[in-house]
């Protein structure tokens, strides 16, 4: 008779552990079993402690931004819809009788009409070219028209492309080859609109037929089998091959060196070999003839110089500009070369001086320098003269205001809303956070669907929830200092209880108290303390303070000094920020890290790791005992397997 043994080894952390069939016991399991009890009596309870917590926190800051998304809507000074700023409670909307007077009119306008006439435009101060700067598009050889079979070019007018086709100017010569050409280009374009003829050299030269309105020209290469590569036979054959003038306009992207080629001027410039350097209004800047046009304009023009230089394609002129007009903002500019072939004897050598406007706006006579005029809260901008007296009409834009306060009741009611729905929510018991261990029993899709059911009811009935809902429901029905109207008496009014203090607009009552009287309505919301004004100080008050200003405000600052006491980032007068900052924290804020939530996390924490290493030593304690009783029944086995040799002999 024999008997044997088997033991079977495995290290975790470090540490060598037996766990043979020895003494048949299933000693992982049993050590499993007896660790998850010990987890269950505490680390599971921590575990689900943390997670509420985490969700509890996430849960707060999601109304503070809901509340601080609705203050600064509605309670920045820098906001369009702020019911904080006087100026939105007076709007005004305003009518002009003629598109040459423009208007807008300010919270300090009057409901009234006006009378406006405008004899004269406000100009700025110019420097122009006499006449276009460039030549005329001329070839720069003779032309040679027996080689124009199924060839063609394109002629571009004023930004519109049209094909010339040269089949029946072929084998032409002499002036019936010009009449060809130009009975050409008259098929395409249509007739008066170029001629053709010849310059002294015997080159071709096309330009702006007299009175046609045709400014730019230009003549380019066909694509003539429509796939992208440019057939310059055609233009070749009549002379615009290399050197030829292609455009009677500027190229802003060709250098000064290029332009001053293409002048118009029989004067030769000295910009195009030295370059270009100007003093503009005092101030010289300089380029050399490598320089594009445009970067010359560009870098004039962001110069801060109080000058606008632009080349117009349409005049084919240059033209600097002065910034501001009026008959007192001259512009003078001067050319370093002294040369009477430098770039601003050449180019820039018609100056036209500024000149105010003269308006008469309610029969007084004014002249100012620019067509901006403002006047009793009310802007006019002159567009044009007027050939009649034009009629301005202010009136009170209870439309705006009445949208204004609509906007916020609908915003306040949304808010609300939400923290009536967190606090009113029913926890159930039945659906705790979920511990590791039951996670991984459970697919992704049962996780979440458990998790949103255990979400519910985190802020049930919260204290500091429940009282910013007060305080707020408090600032809309105290009555304000000064003011004989209420919201209730202007048409808002207040849900019942079960309604949670929802507000409800009576849309006919509220658009007559601001008609009536809209600086009444304006008070109501925007009073300021006269005791303590200043929002960038309410935080330092003491509570007395607080009380005072409180008693003397409207019910914009009641609700701004309120919700600053809830999320506002500036510690009060006891050194603490706002109450719900102080509770779970915000983001880009001290309380993202330091608040009680945060701290009671870290706590939950640390006692996890705590409680997880004690759960590993007991993991290591229960394999060392059954590692002991493992080695001991081996032993055993092997002396009684020693034992049956003996007798078994």
């Amino acid at each position: 008779m024999s008997s044997s043994s088997s033991i079977t080894t495995s290290t975790v952390n470090g540490t060598t552990r037996i766990t043979g069939l020895s003494s048949g016991i299933d000693v992982d399991g049993i050590v499993e079993q007896l660790v998850t009890a010990e987890k269950a009596k505490k680390l599971n309870k921590l575990q689900q402690k943390l997670q509420t917590a985490e969700w509890k926190q996430t849960a707060y800051r999601d109304i503070i931004t809901d509340v601080q998304d609705f203050s600064s809507e509605y309670f920045s000074t820098t906001s369009s819809s702020s019911i904080m700023k006087a100026s939105n409670f007076l709007q005004y909307a305003s009518t002009s009788s003629d598109s040459a007077v423009s208007v807008t009119a300010a919270s300090t306008a009057s409901a009234r009409s006006h009378t406006v006439t405008v004899t004269q435009l406000a100009t700025a101060a110019t420097l122009t070219s006499s006449a276009s700067v460039s030549k005329e598009v001329q070839g720069s050889a003779v032309a040679d028209y027996t080689s124009l079979t199924d060839e063609s070019f394109v002629m571009t007018l004023d930004g519109t492309d049209y094909t010339v086709d040269l089949d029946n100017v072929n084998g032409t010569t002499g002036t019936a080859a010009i009449t060809a050409l130009q009975t050409a280009i008259d098929t395409a374009v249509g007739s008066g609109k170029v001629t053709v003829s010849t310059n002294s050299s015997g080159y071709l030269e096309i330009t702006s037929a007299t009175n046609s309105g045709v400014q730019a020209i230009t003549v380019s290469a066909t694509d003539a089998n429509s796939d992208g590569t440019a057939d310059n036979a055609g233009l070749s054959e009549l002379g615009f091959g290399t050197g030829a003038i292609l455009s009677n306009r500027l190229d802003t992207s060709d250098t000064l060196a290029t332009i001053a080629e293409q002048l118009s001027s029989s004067t030769a410039s000295t910009f195009g070999t030295s370059g270009v350097s100007l003093t503009i209004n005092g101030t010289t800047k300089s380029f050399a003839s490598t320089v594009t046009l445009a970067t010359m304009m560009s870098e004039i023009n962001s110069a801060d110089l109080g000058v606008t230089m632009t080349y117009d394609t349409i005049t084919g002129k240059l033209v600097m500009t002065a910034d501001d007009t009026g008959a007192g903002n001259t512009l003078t500019v001067t050319d370093t070369d002294s040369s009477t072939s430098n770039f601003a004897t050449l180019l820039l050598t018609t100056a036209t001086a500024g000149v105010d406007a003269k308006v008469t706006i309610d029969d007084q006579a004014l002249t100012r320098s620019s067509n901006t005029i403002t006047l009793d809260g009310v802007t006019y901008t002159l567009n044009a003269e007027t050939t009649e007296e034009a009629t301005v009409t202010v009136t009170q834009d209870t439309d705006g205001v009445y949208d204004l306060i609509s906007a916020f009741v609908d915003d306040y009611n949304t808010l609300i809303d939400t923290i009536n729905t967190a606090i009113d929510e029913n926890a159930d018991s039945d659906y705790p956070p979920l511990t590791d261990d039951e996670k991984e029993e459970m697919t992704d899709d049962e996780i979440t669907a458990w998790e949103t059911k255990a979400k519910v009811g985190l802020l049930e009935s919260d204290s500091t929830l429940e009282a910013l809902l007060s305080d707020l429901r408090t600032s809309l029905i105290d009555s304000v200092s000064g003011s004989t109207i209420s919201l209730s008496s202007i048409g808002i009014s207040s849900g019942t209880y079960d309604e949670d203090g929802a507000l409800y607009i009576d849309e006919d009552t509220l658009t007559a108290a601001i008609a009536s009287d809209p600086e009444a309505v304006m008070n109501l919301f925007t009073q300021k303390s006269s005791t303590y004004p200043n929002n960038s100080t309410v935080r330092s008050l003491s509570s007395s303070a607080l009380s005072t200003r409180y008693e003397e405000e409207g019910i914009s600052y009641r609700f701004y000094d309120t919700m600053q006491k809830y999320i506002s980032t500036t510690r009060d007068s006891s050194g603490n920020k706002g109450t719900l900052l102080e509770k779970a924290g915000t983001e880009d804020d001290a309380t993202d890290t330091d608040n009680t939530l945060t701290t009671l996390i870290d706590k939950y924490q640390e006692e996890i790791d705590d409680e997880e290493d004690r759960l590993d030593d007991l993991e290591d304690t229960l394999y060392d005992k059954y590692t002991t009783l493992e080695t001991y029944i081996s032993t055993m086995n092997s002396q009684l397997s020693a034992l049956s040799s003996l007798t078994s002999s």
